[in-house]
């Protein structure tokens, strides 16, 4: 097996050339190219675990999700820790519950070098200053001004579910969102995206907005007893009755997430009104079955193998001393589900 003694040999350069190359530190180009010829002719392969351990690098990355039921985060943290094994990097998962006592603990465990950095999800507020001075990356929410967000174009998902909808038929469009009411949550743009394309095409629309609850976790967002009751009681105030039949009134209908699409067209379908001929359906998240791999539901989808890539590529700066900008653009497509004509 080749060493770098043996790199810096066959390029002609001293050990510390070969270094800066490994490092990424500058040295001129012409340097740098004979440095990784020899490397490709000699098949060098980088010790990442000695070069982490010169940094004083654990290797370890800190996760933070508020739930594992909400179903979008089990495969956002499938995508991360695809992308930290590529780099021989572990992943540490952290449970918040959006408790504030938890995220404080791990915030601690990352400024006591124990990890590398933080990818975090999370709705808890916290002061500036106790998010300061380490590496970390927040997906969907603005946690402080140094630290940057990754998203999705949320205000584009929101307007290519009224676009959708109206597209395939629908005329008189219901908005339904459930979570964080929070400007700092890029999420809530998915309301403003809505109600632009909504407005710019002079249609007929509602939005219904709801701060989730679940019983077992800490004011987060999946369905419980609680909330299902909200979100039906909401529902039954526009079911009337035509001709002896049950007639929504409402043609459309986007909800801010999937789980909630689901509850929404098992709560219609209980009630005599069909998804989608009578009522139009479009979630958000673009989740597919564990079963079958096909969409839930109808779906703005949001990319999260990509969004773990970038939220990534982010910390990877971070930890190396840059400061990326926050990236909120990442595409998003529609899926048909089954909940759409």
């Amino acid at each position: 097996m080749a060493t770098i003694r043996d790199v810096a040999r066959e390029a002609g350069v001293s050990l510390g050339t070969v270094s800066k190359v490994l490092n990424g530190i500058y040295v001129k180009e012409e340097n740098k190219k004979r440095v990784l010829k020899a490397m490709e002719d000699l098949q060098y392969q980088a010790n990442p675990n000695a070069q982490r351990l010169k940094a004083k690098l654990t290797g370890d990355i800190a996760v933070i999700v508020p739930t594992l039921q909400n179903p979008l985060f089990p495969a956002l943290l499938d995508s991360i820790e695809a992308e930290l094994s590529k780099e021989g990097l572990r992943m540490l998962i952290c449970i918040s519950r959006d408790d504030p006592a938890k995220m404080r603990n791990y915030i601690s465990m990352a400024k006591n070098s124990r990890v590398d950095g933080i990818f975090g999800v999370s709705y808890t507020q916290l002061p500036p200053e106790e998010l300061s001075g380490m590496a970390f990356v927040s997906f969907d929410r603005h946690l402080s001004p140094e630290i940057p967000c990754v998203s999705c174009d949320n205000f584009a998902g929101g307007y290519l579910a009224a676009r959708t909808l109206k597209e395939k038929g629908a005329e008189k469009l219901l908005c339904i969102w459930t979570g964080v009411d929070d400007e700092d949550a890029e999420p809530t743009k998915r309301i403003d995206g809505f109600r632009k394309y909504c407005e710019d095409h002079n249609m007929e629309y509602q939005i219904l907005r709801y701060q989730e609850h679940n019983e077992k976790d800490t004011n987060y967002m999946y369905p419980s007893a609680s909330s299902n009751l909200t979100i039906t009681e909401g529902l039954e105030s526009y079911i009337k009755s035509k001709n002896g039949k049950p007639k929504f009134e409402y043609d459309g209908i986007f909800t801010s997430s999937d789980h909630l699409a689901v509850q929404v067209r098992d709560i219609l379908s209980m009630r005599g009104i069909r998804v989608p001929l009578d009522v139009q359906l479009i979630g958000f998240d673009g989740i597919v079955s564990a079963g079958n791999g096909k969409p839930v539901v109808s779906s703005i989808h949001q990319p999260v193998e990509l969004i773990a890539k970038t939220g990534l590529y982010m910390l990877h700066d971070l930890i190396q001393g840059k400061k990326p900008e926050s990236n909120l653009s990442l595409p998003v497509a529609f899926l048909d589900g089954g909940t759409t004509r």
